[in-house]
């Protein structure tokens, strides 16, 4: 057949195949690629973390660094450079270094990187009347760029609290005592006490069979007295592990309010002093003891018999750093001049747990000199209570 003569069949083969084509290139070769995007300006996030702390005439500064632009895409190179600036009230913030400084965007351990400034007070924000101060951070492009500085974070342009001097420990049965010198300056005292273990998690048995462990960092305040007082140069550490070496270092702080907000000033941090507790402080001695013989009987026809009764107030164990065990219960005959004529003599085998004890060995003819003791869980013993019993006027 002539080709130029072909069917109307063959015609409408063409037309299909050619509707096809053109269908597949208007999916995947003729799309519209739509508006242009602006490219990104590659602008760090401001920062909004932003926190300080005056110690001395040193500022710390601390902030989660940036790790996306604004336009939410990672920080290409994970280092993004940076400047501080502070600023006194109704002044413009004035860089504290000349040149921007680089910090990762990342972590040690993969998250964010939490960044740590110093900044140290020249001679004329360091002294004169309280004044706000204001510190804020800024981070730029590759091409110098930034989306703003961080928030402000406020301190006090002004001389800071004086020291804390001659920081002293020793232990009790109770703890570790901190005293340091007496001084007029305002401001309360505050101490930090730092695990020096090579392990932190050292257990410890309470005395109520508890386990607890050695803290790396504590901070301690001031410790009540038991009338309810707050003494000016004196701490008690009440947990304190034993065995445990720990640092303990103290600062003075005051609050100030300028310009509606609490701004804490710290002096500057006190010499180190160490201290390891041993348990090797004994209880309280008990008190009240009290002696009284008697003869008694169980029937009219039998003998009878001479038996001393002792009691006294318990010791409080609360708060003691070996729980107390019980009482210790020693005898000792005199003379009419209460000079001992034999040794004395422990009447226990086990410490009594109860602040009372029965005697069913003394003589009725025999002065005697009875004397009690409390003791801990570690054997540490009291200084004893005693009393004389006088031997009865008639058997």
């Amino acid at each position: 057949m002539d080709s130029s003569h072909r069917s109307p069949a063959g015609a409408t083969t063409i037309f299909l195949h050619s509707a096809a084509f053109a269908a597949v290139l208007a999916i995947f070769g003729c799309a519209s690629p739509g508006p242009p995007r602006a490219p990104t300006l590659s602008l760090p996030e401001p920062v909004r973390d932003l926190a300080v702390t005056r110690i001395g005439n040193t500022v710390e500064l601390h902030f989660t660094a940036p790790a996306r632009t604004t336009d939410k895409l990672p920080i290409r190179g994970a280092i993004v450079t940076g400047q501080l600036c502070r600023e006194l009230e109704h002044q413009s913030c004035q860089p504290v270094a000349t040149s921007r400084t680089a910090v990762n965007t990342v972590g040690p351990n993969g998250t964010r990187n939490s960044v740590t400034w110093t900044d140290t007070l020249p001679t004329d924000l360091a002294q004169g009347s309280p004044r706000l101060l204001a510190y804020r951070v800024e981070f730029f492009s590759p091409t110098g760029r930034s989306a703003g500085t961080s928030n402000p974070a406020f301190t006090v342009a002004a001389p800071p609290p004086a020291p804390v001097e001659d920081l002293r420990a020793e232990g009790s049965r109770l703890g570790v005592v901190l005293t340091w010198q007496p001084s007029a300056q305002p401001g309360d005292v505050v101490l930090e006490r730092e695990s020096k273990a090579p392990s932190v998690s050292k257990p410890h048995k309470n005395k109520d069979g508890s386990s607890a462990a050695a803290s790396p960092l504590v901070w301690l305040g001031t410790h009540r007295l038991s009338d309810g007082t707050i003494p000016p140069n004196r701490t008690l550490d009440t947990t304190a592990l034993p065995d445990v070496p720990y640092s303990y270092t103290a600062q003075r702080r005051i609050t100030l309010q300028l310009g509606g907000h609490a701004i804490e000033l710290r002096s500057s941090i006190s010499p180190p002093i160490s201290f390891i507790l041993h348990e090797i402080y004994p209880p309280l001695e008990p008190t009240g003891l009290t002696a009284v013989g008697f003869f008694a009987s169980e029937a009219a026809s039998s003998p009878r018999t001479y038996a001393v009764d002792l009691i006294w107030q318990p010791v409080d164990d609360t708060g003691l750093l070996a729980g107390l065990a019980g009482y210790n219960i020693y005898r000792q005959p005199v003379e009419a001049a209460n000079t001992p004529i034999t040794a004395r003599t422990r009447l226990n085998a086990a410490p009594i747990r109860t602040p009372a004890f029965h005697d069913t060995t003394a003589d009725p003819a025999t002065r005697y000199r009875y004397s009690v003791s409390a003791i801990d869980s570690k054997g540490n013993e009291s200084s004893t209570a005693t009393v004389l019993l006088e031997p009865p006027s008639s058997p």
